[in-house]
C-alpha cells in the first residue's frame, strides 16, 4: 500500500495544496490512507488537533452513547468524511494559518531604512498583514472603551456604530436651556508625539450640526480642518457643504472664506471666523480623491498630508486637527496613522504602525476598519519612506544647472538623478490586459499603432458620435492624464491612422476640445496621413471641419478650425434603400415649396454667431506676452489672408448653437419630428510644432517649445465655453514619447504660479499612472529640468517674487548689494530693453 509522503516542513507548504483535487484522489483510497492524511494534517502547525474536526462531532458523541466497534467505526468514517469536505477543509486550514500570522507581529518599532523591505516581505504574505489586524482588534479594553453618552443621543449621531468613548470624548461648554449642548461625537486621539493632537468626528449630516461643528471648531482653537470626503458621492450625500461660498453666520460665529486654491486631488481653503469681535483663521484641506468603497492614489495622499504638516508647522498653535471623513473610522485613522508615524520618523527614525493602530482603535471604533485598510496604511508609509524627494525652490533650478560645471557636483547630481529614475521605474504601476481590456478588443487592435501602449478602461475617453464601420465606435487609443490643479486635463493620444482620422475629430467634438498640441513633425503620409487640411472645408466621418484661420511660424503652425456635426447623417443598420415616409394625406400636410438648393445638396448652413475674438497677425500677439525670443520678432510675418464673408466671423464668446436647415425627407430619414435641428459648434486650435523631428529625444530649440507652450496657455485662457474645464488634446507620433515633457511642464509651471516651488519628480510619478510608458528616464527627464530653468528665467516675475523672500544666508550680501549704485554696463543693458518695449509698443 502506497502512502502519501509527509514533508519534513509541511506549514509553509499548505498554501499550495489543491483541495479539490485532493479531495477527488482520497476517495478513492482506503480508511486506512484517509487515518494518515489526518494525522499528517494535524501535525502540520495546527496547535490543536481537534480544530480540524466538524463542529458537528460534539453533537454527534453526546447523542450516540456507548456505541460497539462497528458503530464506532461508522462514525469514525463518516466524520472523516465530513471533516475533509473541501469548503471545511479550507476553513479550518485558514484557521491555522491566522493563528501562526498572530504570533508573527512585530514586537519594537522598525528603524526607517529597513521598514520598505519588511513591507515588500509582507506582501508577499497577506496573512500576516491579517495576523496583526486580529491581534489588533483583540488588543481593545472592554472596560475603558465605552459609549454610554454616546449611546444616549441618538439625534446627533448618524452613524450609531461609530460613537466616542466616553474616556476621550470631546466635551463642549454646556449652552444655557440645552443640558445636551456639551456633547459632539468627536474623540481626541493622541499622536506618538503629543498628547491630543487629533479630533476625529463625523461629517456634518444636518443643519445643528453645522452649527455644532463650527462652535467646536472655535472652542478646540483649531487652525487646521481636514476633510476626507467627497460631498455627494456614489449617489447620495456624504457631507453637507458646511462652509460657505461667501459669508454665512452659524449660531455667533461668522464664517467667511476668503481663499480657494483648486488642485487635482485636493482643494484648500481658507476661512476667517468672527466671534464677538475676535477673528481667527483656519485652513481647510479637502480631499477630493477619496471615493467610497476604494482607496486612493497614494502620491495624492501623501502630498495632502505634507501640506496639511508643513501649514501646522508654519503655524505652531497648541491646538488639535480636527480630521472627519464621512463616518469618523477607517479614512480618518489611515490619515492620522500616516501623519503620526512620519513624525515618528522624523524625529527618532523608525516607524511602529501595528503599536499606533492599537492605540487608536481604543481611542475611537472602527478607526482600523479592515485588513485593506491596514495594508493600505503599510504601502503609504513605505512609499512615503522611500520618495523622500521634497520640492525645490525656484531659484535653486538655476543653482542646480550650475552644479554641471564642478565634476564633484556633476557626479552627486547624476546620482540623484539615477536615484530618482528607480524610485519611479519601482513605483510606476503596471497595466495588466484585463485593465485595457478594451483595446486589446479583436475589433480594436487595428486602431492601436503598438499593441504594448493601450489605455486602461477606467482612464480612457469614450467616444460618444456614431462614426465609421467599426463594432465599438467608441474605442481610440487616447488616455487621460491629471494635470496640476485639474484632474483629466490632459488627453494623451497618438498620430491618427487613416482608418482612425474620424475618430481623432470625434474626440475633439465629443470631449469639447478646445486645443489640440502635435508635438511630432508629419513623417511619411503614409505611415502618418494627413488629418488637417489648411483652407476651406473638408468632411471627416460625422463631422465637417473648416479651416477659419492658418498661420505658419518659425517653430509651429496654427490652424483655427470650426468642427460642425452633421445631424443627418444616417443612423448605423438603416438601409440607404429603404423608402423614406412622408407625410403625404395628413389633413393638415402642405406642399412644401421648390426647393432652390443645387441639385443633390441637402441642407443648408446658416451661421448666426457673431464672434469678437479674432485671429492676429503675429506670434507676439498670439502669445499675449513680452517674454518671447527677440530673433524671432526680426523674422517676417505672415500677411493675413483675405477670407471670404461667411468665414471672417471666427469664434464666439456665448458658444451659440450653430443652426442647420434640413430638408424635410432627410428629417425623416434621420429619425427627427424637429424641422430645425440645432448643432453645436467646436472651436478649436491646431498647434504643430516644426522644430521637433522624429528620431530627435529632445527639440532643436528649447525657446520654441517654450513658445508652443505660450501659445496654448494663451489660447487657453480665452478660448470660448468655459475653457479651463476642457481637456487639451496632447499628441505625438506614437503618443508616448514628447507628450511627457509637455505635461510635465505645464504642471510645473502651474506649481511655480500657485506655491512658488518645482517638483518634477512627483509630477512625473502622477502622469505615468495612467500611461506607464511616459517620459524617457535617460533624456527628457533631464531636460524636464532644463525646460523649466528656461521658463524662470524668461519670466521676470518669478525673479521679482525671489527677490522679496531672500534665504536668511544671502540676507547680508543682497543688502550690500542693492545699496551700490547700478554699473554702467547693467544702465546700458537697461536702457537698450527699454528702447526695445518703446519699438514693439508702436
Amino acid at each position: 500500500m502506497n502512502y502519501l509522503a509527509v514533508p519534513e516542513s509541511p506549514g509553509p507548504r499548505r498554501r499550495d495544496i489543491d483541495v479539490a483535487g485532493m479531495w477527488n484522489d482520497l476517495r478513492k483510497k482506503s480508511i486506512s490512507e484517509l487515518s494518515l492524511v489526518m494525522d499528517v494534517l494535524r501535525g502540520g502547525g495546527s496547535p490543536n488537533g481537534s480544530q480540524y474536526i466538524h463542529p458537528e462531532r460534539e453533537r454527534v458523541i453526546a447523542s450516540t452513547g456507548n456505541l460497539g466497534k462497528s458503530g464506532k467505526r461508522r462514525r469514525n468514517v463518516r466524520l472523516t468524511w465530513m471533516a475533509m469536505t473541501p469548503g471545511n477543509f479550507s476553513r479550518q486550514f485558514t484557521i491555522v494559518q491566522e493563528e501562526k500570522a498572530m504570533q508573527s507581529v512585530p514586537s519594537m518599532p522598525l528603524d526607517a531604512s529597513k521598514f520598505v523591505a519588511y513591507v515588500q516581505e509582507r506582501r508577499k504574505k497577506r496573512i500576516l498583514f491579517k495576523g496583526e489586524y486580529l491581534m489588533i482588534n483583540r488588543s481593545i479594553d472592554i472596560n475603558k472603551c465605552r459609549c454610554d453618552v454616546g449611546s444616549t443621543m441618538g439625534d446627533r449621531n448618524p452613524y450609531p456604530d461609530t460613537l466616542p468613548y466616553d474616556h476621550n470624548r470631546v466635551i463642549l461648554p454646556t449652552l444655557p436651556g440645552d443640558e445636551n449642548s456639551h456633547y459632539v461625537n468627536a474623540s481626541y486621539v493622541n499622536s506618538w508625539l503629543r498628547e491630543k493632537a487629533y479630533v476625529v468626528t463625523q461629517a456634518v449630516r444636518t443643519k445643528p450640526m453645522n452649527v455644532e461643528f463650527w462652535r467646536m471648531v472655535w472652542e478646540l482653537g483649531s487652525n487646521c480642518i481636514v476633510m476626507l470626503t467627497k460631498v455627494f458621492d456614489f449617489m447620495r450625500v456624504m457631507c453637507l457643504q458646511y462652509w460657505p461660498l461667501t459669508r454665512f453666520t452659524f449660531g455667533d460665529i461668522e464664517v467667511e472664506t476668503i481663499d480657494v486654491k483648486t488642485y487635482a486631488h485636493y482643494v484648500i481653503r481658507t476661512f476667517q471666523l468672527t466671534r464677538n469681535g475676535e477673528k481667527r483663521l483656519v485652513k481647510h484641506f479637502h480631499f477630493t480623491e477619496w471615493e467610497l468603497d476604494s482607496f486612493p492614489y497614494i502620491s495624492a495622499f501623501i502630498e495632502l498630508r505634507r501640506r496639511v504638516r508643513q501649514y501646522v508647522e508654519k503655524n505652531n498653535v497648541d491646538a488639535p486637527i480636527i480630521v472627519h471623513c464621512s463616518n469618523g473610522a477607517g479614512r480618518s485613522g489611515a490619515f492620522l496613522a500616516l501623519d503620526a508615524n512620519l513624525e515618528l520618523m522624523k524625529k527618532t527614525g523608525q516607524l511602529d504602525v501595528y503599536e499606533y493602530a492599537k492605540t487608536l482603535v481604543n481611542a475611537r471604533p472602527h478607526l482600523i476598519d479592515s485588513v485593506d485598510q491596514y495594508q493600505f496604511i503599510y504601502d503609504a508609509l513605505a512609499e512615503a519612506v522611500m520618495c523622500n524627494v521634497q520640492p525645490i525652490q525656484m531659484h535653486q533650478l538655476k543653482e542646480r544647472s550650475s552644479m554641471y560645471k564642478a565634476k564633484k557636483n556633476r557626479e552627486l547630481l547624476e546620482n540623484q538623478e539615477n536615484h530618482e529614475n528607480k524610485l519611479l521605474l519601482h513605483l510606476t504601476p503596471s497595466l495588466r490586459i484585463g485593465d485595457c481590456a478594451g483595446g486589446h478588443r479583436l475589433e480594436n487592435r487595428g486602431k492601436n499603432r503598438d499593441v504594448m501602449v493601450v489605455p486602461p478602461d477606467h482612464a480612457r475617453p469614450y467616444l460618444q458620435t456614431l462614426h465609421g464601420d467599426s463594432k465599438d465606435y467608441t474605442y481610440i487609443n487616447a488616455v487621460e492624464v491629471d494635470g496640476f490643479t485639474r484632474k483629466a486635463e490632459f488627453i494623451v493620444t497618438e498620430w491618427p491612422k487613416s482608418s482612425t482620422i474620424d475618430s481623432f475629430w470625434t474626440l475633439i467634438y465629443d470631449h469639447s476640445c478646445h486645443t489640440v498640441v502635435n508635438l511630432s513633425n508629419q513623417g511619411s503620409p503614409r505611415q502618418y496621413p494627413t488629418f488637417i487640411h489648411n483652407k476651406g472645408k473638408a468632411q471627416y466621418g460625422p463631422f465637417i471641419v473648416e479651416v477659419i484661420n492658418y498661420h505658419q511660424y518659425p517653430a509651429m503652425t496654427s490652424h483655427m478650425v470650426k468642427v460642425m456635426k452633421r445631424m443627418n447623417s444616417p443612423t448605423r443598420g438603416a438601409n440607404p434603400k429603404a423608402k423614406v415616409p412622408t407625410l403625404e394625406g395628413h389633413p393638415s400636410y402642405q406642399k412644401p415649396a421648390a426647393s432652390t438648393l443645387p441639385p443633390g445638396q441637402s441642407f443648408r448652413f446658416k451661421p448666426q454667431y457673431r464672434g469678437k475674438i479674432r485671429p492676429s497677425d503675429s506670434l507676439e500677439q498670439d502669445l499675449d506676452s513680452t517674454a518671447v525670443d527677440d530673433r524671432w520678432l526680426r523674422l517676417p510675418v505672415q500677411p493675413r489672408r483675405r477670407r471670404t464673408r461667411s468665414a471672417e466671423p471666427m469664434i464666439h464668446q456665448t458658444n451659440e448653437p450653430f443652426h442647420e436647415t434640413f430638408m424635410i425627407s432627410d428629417i425623416m430619414a434621420s429619425g427627427s419630428n424637429n424641422q430645425q435641428i440645432d448643432a453645436e459648434v467646436r472651436i478649436c486650435c491646431i498647434i504643430q510644432v516644426r522644430m521637433w523631428p522624429i528620431e530627435n529625444k529632445v527639440p532643436l530649440s528649447t525657446t520654441g517649445l517654450i513658445d508652443v507652450i505660450k501659445m496654448a496657455r494663451s489660447w487657453r485662457k480665452r478660448a470660448p465655453d468655459r475653457p479651463e474645464t476642457k481637456p487639451t488634446i496632447v499628441m505625438s507620433h506614437n503618443g508616448v514619447s514628447r507628450v511627457g515633457v509637455y505635461i510635465g511642464a505645464n504642471m510645473c509651471i502651474d506649481q511655480m504660479d500657485s506655491d512658488h516651488e518645482v517638483d518634477i519628480f512627483h509630477a512625473v510619478k502622477m502622469m505615468r499612472i495612467n500611461r506607464p510608458q511616459l517620459i524617457d528616464m535617460k533624456d527628457e527627464y533631464k531636460y524636464l529640468y532644463d525646460v523649466m530653468l528656461h521658463w524662470y528665467m524668461t519670466n521676470a516675475d518669478y525673479r521679482i517674487h525671489d527677490k522679496e523672500e531672500p534665504n536668511e544666508d544671502e540676507e547680508t550680501e543682497n543688502e550690500n548689494v542693492t545699496s551700490r549704485p547700478p554699473s554702467t554696463r547693467q544702465s546700458i543693458r537697461d536702457k537698450e530693453h527699454h528702447r526695445k518695449s518703446i519699438r514693439r509698443e508702436k
